[in-house]
């Protein structure tokens, strides 16, 4: 089943680009997702294509207005479950990934602009709305591309090698820790070995190995991630 993702945005160009590259074109590829940009300024309220005005009690910044952002999802031939980014929302995480990865129901992304979105939509049409971490940046685009990426990767066809994304950090095949340190050619670089391990050629051993650099690793930069 061909998966189905929207991004609202008023800037579609920003979008567009990224969605030519990487796992998302690759999905798009091979009919493991769609990705429709809808442009905000289609559903502007007037002849300007304006989408946005000041904030009532004043204030610095514009904020998105409800009607053009009702009005994109309205045209929506079915009915789909609303994420929306802000400083406010919950923190993304893996768990978040794989559980919408399996979700049905088209999603579509709100990519916030100027101060924010008129309170109003959100109570009435957000469905989840998360943030990447305690920081801002100038608009959703960034933050749902990476959301939708990391959702992306997950379905079926979307990697060369399915089995990779279980080895990822946070992945269920990690157990939620950090991935173990990876290696490649040249065997030697600046004086360090790679090691002599993951030359041997024994596999249990390279697993048990893993096993323990990733418990390791993951205790000395996120013990966070241990205790859950």
């Amino acid at each position: 089943m061909t998966k189905q993702y929207s991004i609202i945005t008023v800037h579609p160009r920003f979008v567009n680009t990224y969605r030519d590259f990487g796992v998302l074109r690759s999905a798009i590829e091979k009919f493991a997702a769609t990705v429709s940009v809808v442009d905000l300024r289609d559903y502007a309220v007037d002849k300007h294509a304006s989408v946005d005005a000041a904030p009532y009690g004043g204030g610095d910044g514009m904020v998105i207005r409800p009607e053009p952002l009702r009005d994109a999802l309205a045209a929506m031939s079915i009915k789909p479950y609303v994420i929306y980014t802000s400083p406010s929302g919950k923190r993304w995480t893996q768990a978040d990934v794989q559980r919408l990865a399996t979700m049905d129901q088209p999603i579509a992304f709100v990519c916030g602009r100027f101060g924010g979105v008129d309170q109003r939509f959100i109570d009435q049409y957000v469905d989840e709305e998360f943030s990447l971490g305690d920081f801002v940046v100038s608009g959703g685009e960034l933050p749902v591309l990476m959301m939708l990426d990391s959702i992306v990767r997950l379905l079926p066809g979307a990697l060369g090698n399915e089995a990779s994304s279980g080895s990822d950090s946070f992945a269920s095949g990690m157990q939620g820790m950090l991935e173990y340190p990876l290696y490649t050619r040249p065997p030697e670089f600046e004086g360090h070995s790679v090691p002599e391990v993951l030359l041997s050629g024994d596999h249990e051993k390279i697993r048990r190995w893993r096993n323990e650099q990733s418990f390791e690793r993951t205790k000395r930069l996120r013990p966070d991630l241990l205790k859950k």
